[in-house]
């Protein structure tokens, strides 16, 4: 059951909070709070220390007004009798009264500093506060999960695709449906066949010894057991209906087309780009009995992914202008209260300063760096640790809302194109050093494969921040190495009546040097990247559309979203199907990370 207090807005209270670098643990949480009780006695030192500028402020005024009246009455004194002993006495008090005067402004400048310096202390002891309530309220979120397996499930209506047509390396082992859309339109060629997913997940239940996989689309969230992971077990789902916020008259779930979790805390995040848009906050510690914590509201909604432990959410999209790439920051410590900063944070993809345009994925790589894609370009940013920063020309601690940029810009050739999300590869690829290569996908829907979205590879050489210049009117570029697209490569999809199908790149992962990636209705290809500047197609698979007849009951044909790399093997979420699972028989060359790493990547 859902929690019936879900259907109530979080609230968005906060202050600007310091940004711990690393996972939160026990040694994190007590380093705030020993830096909140520094914070606190000196606050408590400077407000003494103003309490006594005060006191002696209230003499020398109270010394001032007496000095005053004396020297008012000597002058009249003076006055009246005309002596020249009384005039002394009168210009003597005078002088007094001139002394206190000053004493007495001195006395205040010093109040006034001590009391700007009090003020000044007791907020940074209280953003300690709030900043060490807010590191232990994130490690008293991290759970083991469920001990004991839920025994609940519910009916899952998929139909394998026996049809299904796929390189001889490639084989598929399983298919699920999970919950579907009444209302599955979507902005693609199928529009009106999107009932199922745009992006999944995958969350680890320590306890339980295996992981949960969680999908998003449409008709809301839906979770599986992987206890057998190539025979998902239908579990739970949190639906439309259960998501509807009070008033609201939402028939389906839109976007969350880059679905982020905290796997330490058991948390899924659902990002909403219709209507108010903002971040569905959903606990599965009990995934057999998901709970909706809250809706919070955030100005950018078609993707948001956790960084820096997942203390933090970036969320981005369109809808926000006069600041170049927009990105905004929601601080998720403290789930029951998030808070989302004011002021975005200005990615500046292209590197030209331009205020158009928009944002449209983050992604984290193996060294930390968060980059981030949109119109134009791909720019990434440090987000914590210490680094220099080329703007400000020093040496500082970079923060999830004030990053320092690391590299990046828009691509050689490519200038003007929609970069859809990227993956800095971590290793030596061909002629290219490690961390050198950039893996970006171009969105641009499109049934001609000329002029659909490309999958990209381009170097960051010459774009490092750190001792470079780029201006709006000379910014630096990546230089592409090399373009890839399904067009007329084993697998290619045509229509009946002569046309491809979308051929456009969409999401990705990566295991070794191969690429897995989704191109909507041209299914999932597999690329050896192993040669950067010749990218290679080792590997395809695709469901055609199949009417009920005498070869079976219908199939709903690919229109793959994404495809992800998980344990051995690859689920594809499709906006039509639901997930399809298959197994790459083949050798990945290359060097295999323990985890895959995309969207939130930790080590």
């Amino acid at each position: 059951m859902l929690a019936t207090a879900a259907a109530l807005q979080m609230s968005c209270l906060g202050a600007a909070h310091a940004d711990p670098t690393g996972p939160v643990r026990p040694g994190t949480v007590g380093a705030a709070e020993a830096d909140a009780t520094r914070l606190q006695n000196q606050a408590d030192t400077a407000a003494k220390n103003a309490a006594r500028a005060a006191t002696q402020l209230d003499k020398a005024k109270a010394k001032a007004e007496e000095a005053a009246q004396a020297a008012a009455a000597a002058a009249a004194v003076a006055e009246q009798s005309g002596k020249n002993g009384d005039k002394q006495k009168a210009d003597n008090a005078a002088v007094k009264a001139a002394n206190a005067a000053a004493e007495a402004a001195q006395a205040q400048l010093e109040y006034n500093e001590k009391a700007a310096a009090a003020a000044q202390a007791a907020a940074a002891a209280a953003e300690a506060a709030t900043n060490a309530e807010r590191e232990a309220a994130s490690l008293a979120g991290i759970k083991p999960g469920v001990d004991i397996a839920g025994t609940e499930t519910l009916p899952d209506t998929g139909m394998f695709p026996d049809n299904a047509m796929h390189s001889d390396n490639v084989k598929v082992v399983g298919h699920v449906r999970g919950v579907l859309s009444a209302d599955g339109s979507c902005p693609a060629f199928k529009a009106t066949k999107c009932p199922a997913f745009s992006s999944l997940n995958f969350v680890h239940f320590e306890t339980l010894g295996y992981d949960m996989m969680v999908a998003n689309g449409t008709g809301g969230l839906a979770i599986w057991s992987l206890k057998n992971p190539e025979r998902p077990e239908y579990i739970a789902a949190v639906t439309v209906a259960q998501l509807k916020q009070p008033g609201e008259t939402m028939t389906r779930f839109w976007e969350g087309e880059n679905l982020t979790v905290d796997s330490r805390r058991k948390l899924v995040y659902l990002t909403r780009d219709s209507g108010t848009k903002g971040l569905f906050i959903i606990d599965i510690n009990d995934p057999w009995h998901p709970k909706l914590l809250g809706f919070h509201p955030v100005r950018l909604g078609h993707t948001a992914t956790c960084i820096n432990d997942c203390r933090f959410i970036w969320s981005v999209g369109s809808g926000a202008s006069g600041i170049s790439a927009p990105v905004y920051v929601t601080d998720v410590r403290d789930v029951n209260h998030p808070f989302t900063y004011s002021k975005a944070v200005a990615a500046d993809v292209r590197r030209t300063g331009v205020t158009s345009g928009s944002t449209h994925s983050v992604d984290v790589d193996f060294d930390g760096v968060v980059w981030v894609s949109g119109s134009g370009g791909v720019r990434g940013y440090w987000t914590e640790g210490k680094h220099y920063d080329p703007v400000t020309k020093t040496t500082r601690f970079a923060t999830a809302y004030d990053p320092i940029p690391y590299a990046g810009g828009s691509v050689t050739g490519l200038e003007g194109a929609f970069l859809h999300n990227a993956y800095r590869f971590p290793n030596a690829l061909g002629d290219r050093p490690k961390g050198d290569v950039m893996l970006i996908t171009n969105e641009n829907n499109n049934q001609n494969c000329a002029k659909a979205g490309l999958f990209i590879l381009a170097s960051i050489e010459g774009t490092h921040d750190e001792g470079i210049t780029s201006t709006p009117a000379n910014p630096v570029k990546m230089g592409q190495l090399a373009t890839y697209s399904p067009g007329g490569k084993p697998g290619h999809y045509v229509d009946p009546t002569g046309k491809a199908g979308d051929c456009s790149a969409h999401w990705f992962t990566v295991n070794g040097n191969i690429v897995a990636a989704g191109f909507y209705e041209q299914g999932v290809r597999f690329l050896d990247i192993s040669d950067p500047r010749n990218p290679q197609q080792v590997g395809w698979f695709r469901v055609p559309d199949r009417a009920a007849g005498p070869d079976g009951p219908a199939i709903i044909g690919s229109n793959a979203s994404s495809a992800y790399w998980h344990n051995g093997y690859v689920y594809v979420p499709d906006y039509g199907r639901g997930v399809d699972i298959l197994k790459f028989t083949d050798k990945i060359p290359g060097k295999r990370e323990n985890k895959v790493c995309w969207n939130s990547c930790e080590k």
